[in-house]
C-alpha cells in the first residue's frame, strides 16, 4: 500500500510539473495493514485497519516545488510545522501527572508568545479523498450552535477568547508533547484562521484521571480562566460506573453555566482495547445540544476496510502518536469549520435555556475544591493532626497534607463541611508502606481507603467518602496501623458539594 501511494505521489508531482502546478499544497499518505479493536457502546469493527493519508496546511506551498523523484518518497513521509507569525498568546497549563514508561508534557509559561502562519482554509487544495471521509466521519452532532456563533463572532471581531482543554492524558499530550499535542495545534490552528483576535490557550489534560476528578478540580484548572470555549476529553479515562457518569454531566453542565454562556465541544477517543465511553457521554452531549466528535468513527471504518492498523495511529496501548494528535486537531477543526459554515447560513437563533432535567444524578453537582491554598466556603479544618502542610505533595496538587509516622503515635485530621458529598483526593503510591485512611462522618466509620497499589505511580486519585442529607458533617481521618511500623500517607485535598 505504502508503495502504490509513493509511485501514485510520483506520478501526481510529475503532473504539476508538466501543467505548471508546482506551487500547489499536496497530501503524504502513509501506513497500512491490519490489526483488531473492539469498542464499548460504539460501531466498531473487530480485524480492522488505515492508510492515513494526513492533510497538509496551505503553509506548505513553498516546500513542494522539488521535482527530484528520490527524495519524493521522504517526503511523502514526513510532516511539516507551520511557519507562524507573532501572535499574543497566553498559555496556562494544569499541573502535569508522569505516568510510568511514557513521556511526560513540559509545562509551559504563561503569556508565552506562538507565532502563527495565517491560513484561508477555503484555499486549502483537495486533501486526498481517504483522509477526507476519515476526518468528515468524525462528526457526530454540532449541536444548538448559538453559544459557537457568540464564540466565532468575538474572533471575527478580533476579541480575546480563552480556549480551555480539560481531560486526560491525551489531551495533556503524552507521546507528542506539549507543543504537539491535539490542544495545542487545534489552538495553532485557531491563530492561523484568526491572526487579529487574541486567542489564550488553557491545557487543563491531567494524566492518568476521569472526570470524578476533572469535576473536582475545574473551578481550579479551567472556571478562573473564564473560557468562552472548553473542549471536555475524558472518554478513555471514565468507566461505566454511575459515579462516572453522574461526574461527567455535572462538569458539563457547571462549564455551560458559567457567565457569558460559554461554549462546550465533547471530544470521545478510544484505545486499543476497544474501551470508550462514548455511549452513555454522547447521551449526555445530545441532552445539552453540543458538538460531538468521535475517534472510533474514524479508526473502526478504516481498520475494518484494511487500510489502517493501531499502530498508526499509536505507538502504545492508549495515546495517539504525533501523527494521531495531528489527526486529531484535524477532527476538531472540521467540526469548526463546520458549525462556522452552518452558522453563515442564518437560522441559529438564541441561546437556548440549560435543560432543568438530568440525564443522570445530580449528586456532584456544584464540587469544589479545597485544600491548604485553596479555602472554601463551608468547610473548617480544625486540626491537620499528624498531616503536615509545609511539604509540598505531588506536583498536580502541591497544597495537600503529608504523613510519615507510626500509627500508634498518629494524630487524627479533624474538619466539617457543608454540604451533603465529601470526595477525598490522595496520593497513590506503590510502596507497601502506604498507609489505609479510615474516614468517620458524624461519628460512624464511612469505609477505611488504601493508598497503595501495585500499579500506581504517584498519581492522584479521588473516592467518594460520604454522601447524605445536606448539613454540617463532622468528618476524622485517622491512619490505620499496618503493623506498628512507620507508614505514609498524602491528603491531597477534598472536594465538597
Amino acid at each position: 500500500m505504502k508503495k502504490r501511494i509513493r509511485i501514485t505521489a510520483l506520478l501526481l508531482a510529475a503532473a504539476m510539473i508538466l501543467t505548471g502546478c508546482g506551487n500547489e499544497n499536496t497530501s503524504s499518505a502513509t501506513d497500512s495493514g491490519s490489526s483488531a479493536t473492539s469498542s464499548a457502546g460504539t460501531d466498531s469493527k473487530e480485524e480492522s485497519s488505515v492508510t492515513d493519508s494526513k492533510e497538509e496546511s496551505s503553509e506548505a506551498e513553498s516546500k513542494e516545488e522539488s521535482s527530484d523523484a528520490e527524495s519524493s518518497d521522504e517526503q511523502t513521509e514526513s510532516k511539516e510545522e507551520s511557519s507562524v507569525p507573532e501572535t499574543s498568546e497566553t498559555v496556562t497549563d494544569a499541573p502535569e501527572t508522569s505516568a510510568p514508561e511514557t513521556s511526560q508534557t513540559e509545562s509551559k509559561e504563561e503569556n508565552s508568545v506562538v507565532e502563527t502562519k495565517p491560513v484561508n482554509p477555503d484555499d486549502t487544495p483537495d486533501a486526498d479523498p481517504v483522509y477526507s471521509a476519515m476526518i468528515d466521519r468524525s462528526l457526530m452532532e454540532l449541536g444548538n450552535l448559538q453559544r459557537m456563533k457568540a464564540f466565532f463572532e468575538k474572533l471575527e471581531k478580533g476579541e480575546e477568547v480563552t480556549v480551555a482543554f480539560i481531560g486526560g492524558s491525551i489531551t495533556e499530550g503524552m507521546t507528542a508533547g506539549a507543543s504537539l499535542c491535539w490542544a495545542k495545534l487545534t489552538y495553532n490552528a485557531l491563530c492561523e484562521q484568526y491572526p487579529n483576535a487574541k486567542i489564550n490557550y488553557v491545557n487543563a489534560g491531567m494524566s492518568g484521571t476521569p472526570s470524578i476528578l476533572g469535576n473536582i478540580r475545574a473551578g481550579r484548572d479551567v472556571l478562573c480562566h473564564k473560557p468562552d470555549l472548553t473542549f471536555v476529553e475524558f472518554a478513555v479515562n471514565d468507566g461505566m460506573e454511575q459515579e462516572y457518569k453522574d461526574s461527567y454531566e455535572a462538569l458539563v453542565r457547571t462549564l455551560l453555566e458559567q457567565e457569558g454562556s460559554p461554549a462546550v465541544a465533547l471530544y470521545f477517543t478510544v484505545i486499543k482495547s476497544g474501551h470508550t465511553c462514548e455511549k452513555h457521554m454522547s447521551e449526555i452531549g445530545r441532552a445539552y445540544g453540543l458538538p460531538m466528535v468521535s475517534l472510533n468513527n474514524v479508526l473502526s471504518v478504516e481498520f475494518s476496510e484494511g487500510r489502517m492498523t493501531w499502530e498508526d495511529y499509536s505507538d502504545d496501548e492508549s495515546h495517539p502518536n504525533v501523527w494521531g494528535h495531528e489527526m486529531t486537531k484535524d477532527l476538531i477543526m472540521n467540526m469548526m469549520n463546520k458549525a462556522k459554515a452552518k452558522i453563515a447560513e442564518g437560522g441559529i437563533g438564541d441561546i437556548e435555556a440549560i435543560p432543568e432535567k438530568w440525564v443522570n444524578n445530580d449528586r456532584f453537582y456544584g464540587m469544589k475544591f479545597f485544600d491548604d491554598a485553596n479555602p472554601v466556603e463551608g468547610f473548617t479544618m480544625i486540626d491537620t493532626g499528624s498531616f503536615s502542610g509545609e511539604k509540598d505533595t505531588i506536583q498536580q496538587f502541591p497544597n495537600g497534607w503529608g504523613a510519615m509516622i507510626a500509627p500508634p503515635d498518629a494524630a487524627p485530621m479533624k474538619f466539617t463541611f457543608e454540604g451533603k458529598t465529601l470526595m477525598l483526593l490522595y496520593k497513590c503510591v506503590k510502596s507497601k508502606r502506604g498507609a489505609s485512611l479510615r474516614v468517620i462522618v458524624d461519628g460512624k466509620q464511612t469505609g477505611e481507603y488504601s493508598t497503595q497499589a501495585n500499579d500506581a505511580w504517584n498519581n492522584p486519585v479521588a473516592v467518594q467518602v460520604f454522601t447524605g442529607d445536606e448539613g454540617v458533617h463532622e468528618v476524622t481521618i485517622e491512619l490505620v496501623d499496618i503493623d506498628g511500623k512507620l507508614v505514609t500517607a498524602e491528603i491531597l485535598g477534598f472536594g465538597i458539594c
